[in-house]
């Protein structure tokens, strides 16, 4: 459009200069030859002059007004290249940088006019490297267009994920050009790292629930057979003569009968289908109460650094369950360091915000105590964090326990509307980080939105 325009005011402009050349030369002529023509001749070739100059006179309105909207047309078109959403750039053959709107120069980070002559893969994380070649390759070989993703850097600031579009052009002289379109898709790409997050989370919470129906129906069945055999046992010793030797087998089998109820009671832990009596629990007397025997499960070579505020909030759990979880994090914390090391029991009041369940993965909006019991053992692997809470799923040596500690930690947790986290690394540790729910009846303040949620289900 603007190089029609162009053409069309250099057509005007001609014809305005040859116009004038010869109303020029014919007044000459009549000056130096004034003609001896009849009045009437001479009034009609007058009003031909007039006529004459009236059309030069709209033909050079017509040709500024061309001229004034090629001009804001450029402009307009300047206006949008430099401050498009994408950046701009336009390449050597060579990948040297021959031009670049403000917007690519905002991009990288730098001025616009430092951009040319320099190469456009300074800007790319090394690691990226081999996808921009591959990615140019492509472009001069084929001549098509290509598209890339790939991390580039600016000055200051954290690589960023940039989308390149490029097509082959060609300059003036034939040589070959690339226009590079780049747009910044890092919020593209960290929306979908969440929605893979949250499709993992939910895959992992299908499989938990399957695993907990599983372990209830086990646990139940196990129960009713336990049941059995601890009636006949107690049958066969009613009606045994105590001086019978086999007296002592059958108070075995008493004593591995009530070992069993405590594992069937475990499995309905896990599968939060065991009863308990939930209350408001006083958490400082509670842990107070059990720092002493924290320290004997500890070890003399483990050193129990304790960090727990002096004002907690209540929670609305039994004893007895905070008991499991702490005795059974502690174990697997002495064993992690192999009865060597440092562990640390914390426990803080936080207010967990709608902005903070955006950001993070953890529980519904509220208030919470926040309990961690961290290590300095030999960590977890990532293959091994994502079954961690599965029941019998242990990295323990065979025999050396049943793999239901965690298991009855999670049940536990979710029982109580609460949330569990784990942060480990190979030979760097491991922290177990629980959220519980702050009582209801602290302070007559709101339950969680987790905790309504749950009594509005039964």
């Amino acid at each position: 459009m603007a190089e029609q325009q162009q053409d069309r005011a250099g057509d005007l402009s001609a014809q305005h200069t040859w116009a004038d050349e010869i109303a020029r030369r014919k007044a000459q002529i009549l000056a130096e030859n004034p003609p001896a023509a009849a009045p009437d001749e001479a009034r009609a070739m007058l009003l031909d002059l007039r006529v004459h100059q009236l059309e030069l006179e709209l033909q050079n309105e017509e040709l500024r007004r061309t001229q004034a909207e090629l001009q804001a047309s450029r402009a307009r078109l300047a206006d949008l290249y430099d401050h498009a959403p994408v950046g701009y750039i336009t390449e050597s053959e060579s990948g040297m940088i021959v031009e670049a709107n403000c917007t690519a120069a905002r991009l990288l980070g730098v001025p616009r006019d430092a951009l040319d002559g320099l190469a456009l893969n300074r800007h790319i994380l090394p690691e990226d490297q081999d996808i921009y070649y591959l990615h140019r390759k492509r472009l001069l070989a084929t001549g098509g267009p290509q598209i890339c993703e790939l991390r580039m850097l600016r000055p200051d600031h954290p690589p960023f994920w940039a989308r390149l579009e490029a097509t082959v052009a060609r300059d003036q002289e034939g040589g070959v050009l690339c226009r590079v379109v780049i747009s910044d898709v890092t919020a593209e790409k960290q929306a979908e790292e969440e929605r893979q997050r949250l499709k993992a989370q939910l895959a992992q919470i299908d499989k938990m629930e399957s695993i907990e129906r599983l372990a209830a129906g086990v646990a139940n069945d196990f129960n009713n057979m336990l049941g059995i055999i601890l009636g006949h046992a107690e049958l066969a010793l009613d009606h045994a003569d105590p001086d019978l030797p086999f007296l002592a087998n059958l108070r075995e089998i008493g004593k591995a009968v009530d070992r069993s109820a405590k594992l069937t009671w475990q499995l309905l832990s896990f599968a939060r289908m065991q009863t308990v009596a939930v209350h408001g629990l006083d958490l400082n007397s509670a842990l107070k109460g059990m720092r002493s025997l924290l320290r004997r499960l500890a070890g003399t070579g483990v050193k129990l650094s304790w960090k727990v505020d002096a004002e907690l909030w209540s929670v609305a759990m039994d004893i007895s369950q905070l008991e499991q979880i702490l005795a059974n994090l502690c174990s697997n914390a002495r064993d992690a360091m192999a009865g060597k090391g440092r562990m640390t029991v914390a426990a803080h009041n936080v207010h967990w915000s709608a902005a903070d369940s955006l950001a993070h993965a953890g529980p519904s909006p509220g208030d919470y105590v926040r309990l961690v019991v961290s290590d300095e053992g030999c960590g977890i692997g990532d293959e091994a964090r994502d079954k961690l809470f599965e029941p019998f799923f242990t990295t323990k040596e065979l025999g050396r326990n049943t793999g239901l500690g965690l298991a009855i930690v999670y049940g536990i947790v979710q029982q109580n509307n609460g949330f569990i986290n784990v942060h480990s690394q190979p030979d760097r540790g491991t922290v177990f980080t629980i959220y519980l729910p702050r009582h209801a009846g602290d302070d007559g303040l709101p339950l969680p939105a987790a905790q309504v949620a749950h009594l509005f289900r039964g």
